[in-house]
């Protein structure tokens, strides 16, 4: 992660051009590194490069004036295309678009390639349907949760190798011996290239991660207690029929407690007629809704502590969090505090994400916070102008938050790194953490000591 893989993709695809194998190539990426892959394309090399996204009308113009050779009459040449590399997300190979599958790619790179994890996903029957002759796979973190998981991206590579899920598992699905790790990683080591950022970079600045344990506040106590004894009278006080929390399910909601009780259906108005019942004296309705919003969760009195002091320092801030609804409560108390920020969620558009990324990263410090979604925003950008990043909720996959992580810990990183994890403590959030964080033990047994 932030190890230089699409420039090594670029070079290693250019290399093979120079030596006459001239492409078509396929680049598959998540929408949030589209623009970046076609920048290090027009950077380090002379490739006729295009990204193959959009609308259907967008898409339909690229296929007239930019990917096919046609004769003097109008006719399309059969086999020949005026691009070398075609860049596309994974939800352009979602949508099964026939002119993909139509051409014989010579080589496909796809990144961020643990999206092709479960053996069972779309994305992979997809793919199947291709005419894909060389495949190079990019990922940080090949093993998330299960061995299951490595066997998925080892069948796509070389299903030959690899035809059985079952012998693979009876193999090597519980891991229990020294041997079985050893005979492992002999299957990995011819398919797999792996570096550390320690091997790469000497002098990149060290990343320190703090763990801090954040208290309910009163508010989020009556609320937890709630959830917990399923008590609908207090959960429904003050709140309208259509407006009910959803106790279906208990572990959603006590998450969402943990972070902020205004993601519970109805806490929000409920809170902020509570607080106005015990301030008699008057008080601006936006100071009343700031104090609201941070008295309610200590997560957030937490933050307001902690981003005065970072401002003051000088640093800039990445804040994630697993739900978009938790970003847009940060989103009011950003301009509740009128700090400047930029946000990156499943929401924004491919386009406007790059324009978002590269404001941040501008050496003027006016861009103070970034606020991200972890699965949209913690795949494949460089946010190295941020020296902190704060993890408001945790993933129940660790290598989530790693991946993260690494959007400023990586080569280019100038300044040491330093990461807050907030917890609450005594609560599932804290349970949920510690059994995620034995995933990690996995990734550590087979690939760290290859």
């Amino acid at each position: 992660m932030g190890l230089g893989k699409t420039i090594q993709s670029i070079a290693f695809l250019q290399e093979i051009s120079n030596l006459s194998i001239r492409g078509p190539f396929l680049v598959i990426a998540p929408l949030s590194t589209i623009t970046n892959w076609e920048r290090e394309f027009n950077t380090w090399t002379h490739m006729n490069t295009i990204v193959y996204h959009g609308s259907l009308a967008s898409r339909q113009m690229i296929q007239q004036y930019e990917m096919y050779c046609k004769d003097l009459r109008g006719r399309l040449i059969p086999g020949a295309y005026k691009f070398d590399a075609l860049i596309t997300t994974f939800e352009m190979i979602l949508s099964d678009c026939p002119e993909l599958r139509e051409i014989e790619w010579r080589c496909v790179v796809i990144d961020e390639a643990h999206r092709l994890k479960n053996r069972h996903c779309k994305l992979l029957d997809s793919l199947k349907h291709m005419d894909l002759e060389h495949k190079v796979l990019l990922t940080g973190t090949p093993l998330q949760n299960s061995v299951e998981e490595l066997f998925s991206l080892l069948h796509f590579l070389e299903p030959s190798q690899f035809p059985s899920e079952a012998e693979f598992l009876k193999d090597f699905g519980d891991l229990k011996t020294e041997e079985q790790v050893q005979k492992l990683q002999a299957l990995l080591k011819p398919m797999m290239l792996r570096r550390l950022k320690e091997d790469v970079e000497k002098n990149l600045a060290p990343k320190q991660e703090t763990i801090i344990e954040v208290e309910l506040t009163t508010i989020q106590k009556k609320f937890y207690r709630a959830i917990l004894e399923k008590n609908f009278s207090f959960l429904a006080k003050g709140v309208g029929h259509s407006n009910m929390p959803n106790l279906l399910n208990t572990m959603m909601e006590l998450r969402k407690c943990c972070n902020h009780p205004y993601l519970i259906n109805g806490a929000e108005e409920k809170i902020i007629a509570e607080l106005r019942d015990s301030w008699p004296q008057a008080v601006a309705t936006g100071e009343l809704q700031l104090q609201a919003l941070v008295r309610s969760a200590g997560k957030l009195v937490l933050i307001d502590k902690l981003l005065p002091k970072l401002k003051a320092g000088g640093h800039k801030v990445l804040i994630f969090s697993q739900m978009v609804r938790c970003l847009d409560i940060l989103e009011d108390y950003l301009i509740h505090k009128r700090y400047l920020y930029e946000r990156l969620d499943g929401r924004v558009r491919g386009n406007l994400r790059q324009a978002a990324i590269d404001r941040f990263s501008r050496s003027e410090p006016d861009r103070f916070v970034f606020l991200l979604c972890t699965r949209a925003g913690g795949l494949g950008i460089n946010l190295t102008a941020a020296d902190t990043c704060i993890i408001f909720d945790s993933d129940w996959n660790p290598q989530n938050d790693l991946q993260a992580q690494a959007r400023c810990h990586r080569i280019g990183q100038s300044k040491a790194v330093k990461v807050y994890r907030l917890i609450t403590r005594n609560s599932y959030e804290r349970e949920m953490f510690d059994k995620a964080s034995l995933k990690l033990g996995l990734d550590k047994a087979v690939l760290q000591s290859m």
